[in-house]
């Protein structure tokens, strides 16, 4: 039997176990202390107690590790609990994170029978679309977002604290054979229909407008209190919550839409229309697919990568046989003036040429390399110098009408072009 803690324990020589906070499908969680520093810390390690199989709760808590190292090498988000460091100790995980104080989300709308400010509920869902979009520019979908996994401190600023059902943009293995199953997650209220066995839905893909559809309910609930099984949910068809302000309401009716071409296609862009109180979306820009003739409609906060056989998708997913193109390739913003901005998040790079083949990074054929700060590393790494020559490519480049825009490299056959903003 694996080592059991217990309120007094010292982890690894460091953490102390003070009191004991609860316990989920997976782990158990402890308000704790660094004994070198004094900092609160909170620390989590398995619940073999639990339903599921010791080694889905194994599987699953090393899972959340790696996510967490992901948002930690992404720097971190306010909005987004922090990894403090991980240890091993009585052949057991353990996960220590920063301690959030307050109440989680579920608590504290249920002590006050719901948030009643229109205001603070828009400032939260904005807080809530800011970590989402942060998760999902770093191949993160978060798939459970419910009311007990976010805790609000007392100025009801908000942060996620549990990621052991989070997944990042790669395909998930079904089984290997030993007849374990994979974590099940029981949230018939605020999972969207494709992550919940809808069989309207069946095949159908999670990606970032999967999150925007929970966000949604989580709007829902702080004005209600409770939570509404319903898709496309208007809150002024209910009794309490008849006087929810229209811009509002329609928000969370389009985030709650039943099918994914009919809500908001990203967290930035729900973030958008909440900061603006107006349930229309910002206008979309056109990108052709050169030689797949195809033509696609992007929002700010869309991202372009490569299909996946399984598992969360970019909002633009093209097939990539060969697997050059990164899970999330690149990602389309604008600035405050409208200026469209393309972001590269690849370990290869993205080229941009000007209309005319006069790229302002100079180059054959007028290219210009777009590469992310991993990428740069990444080929630091292999002793290539991306500097070579004059200053380190940019991480990401204002478009024109016009701009043609290859994917890893112009002798890679996936080439667009950006053909601009189109009234939404």
């Amino acid at each position: 039997m694996p080592w059991e803690p217990e309120e007094g324990s010292v982890v690894a020589d460091r953490y102390r176990l003070e009191e004991f906070l609860g316990k989920g499908g997976i782990s158990r969680v402890w308000r704790g202390v660094d004994v070198e520093t004094g900092d609160e810390v909170a620390i989590k390690h398995p619940n073999y107690d639990s339903s599921n199989h010791p080694d889905v709760v194994d599987e699953s808590i090393r899972s959340e590790l790696d996510v967490l190292q992901t948002i930690t090498d992404a720097g971190g988000h306010p909005n987004v609990m922090q990894l403090v460091d991980s240890v091993v100790h009585g052949d057991m995980l353990f996960i220590v994170v920063d301690f959030v104080r307050g109440e989680d989300m579920q608590d504290a709308v249920s002590r006050r029978g719901g948030i009643t400010n229109p205001e603070d509920i828009r400032k939260i869902g904005i807080a809530l679309c800011e970590a989402m979009s942060f998760l999902h520019r770093n191949e993160v979908i978060y798939r459970d977002l419910k009311p007990d996994n976010v805790m609000l401190r007392d100025d009801l600023f908000p942060v996620l604290i549990d990621f052991n059902t989070a997944k990042g943009f790669q395909p998930e293995v079904a089984g290997d054979g030993s007849g374990v199953s994979g974590t099940v997650i029981p949230n018939p209220v605020y999972k969207p229909p494709e992550l919940n066995n809808d069989p309207e839905l069946v095949g159908y893909r999670q990606g970032p407008w999967s999150d925007v559809y929970s966000i949604g309910k989580l709007l829902m609930f702080m004005l209600s209190g409770s939570g509404v099984r319903k898709h496309a949910v208007d809150p002024r068809d209910f009794p309490g919550t008849r006087s929810t302000p229209a811009y509002l309401a329609e928000i969370i009716e389009t985030a709650t839409a039943k099918h994914k071409d009919d809500r908001y296609r990203n967290a930035t862009v729900l973030a958008r229309v909440l900061e603006a109180r107006d349930p229309e979306p910002p206008d979309v820009a056109r990108l052709v697919h050169l030689q797949g003739e195809r033509t696609y409609e992007i929002y700010p906060g869309d991202t372009i990568g490569r299909q996946a056989a399984d598992g969360p998708q970019p909002s633009i997913a093209l097939e990539d046989p060969d697997k050059y193109i990164s899970a999330v390739q690149v990602r389309f913003d604008q600035t405050d003036d409208g200026q469209w901005v393309l972001r590269d998040h690849s370990l290869n790079g993205t080229y941009v040429r000007s209309v005319g083949g006069e790229g302002s990074g100079g180059g054959d054929g007028g290219w210009e390399r777009v590469l992310s700060a991993s990428g740069r590393e990444r080929l630091e790494e292999k002793g290539d110098d991306p500097g070579a020559g004059g200053d380190p490519p940019p991480e990401e480049r204002v478009l024109a009408p016009g701009d043609e825009i290859a994917l890893v490299h112009p002798e890679y056959p996936v080439w667009l072009r950006f053909e601009g903003e189109e009234a939404g």
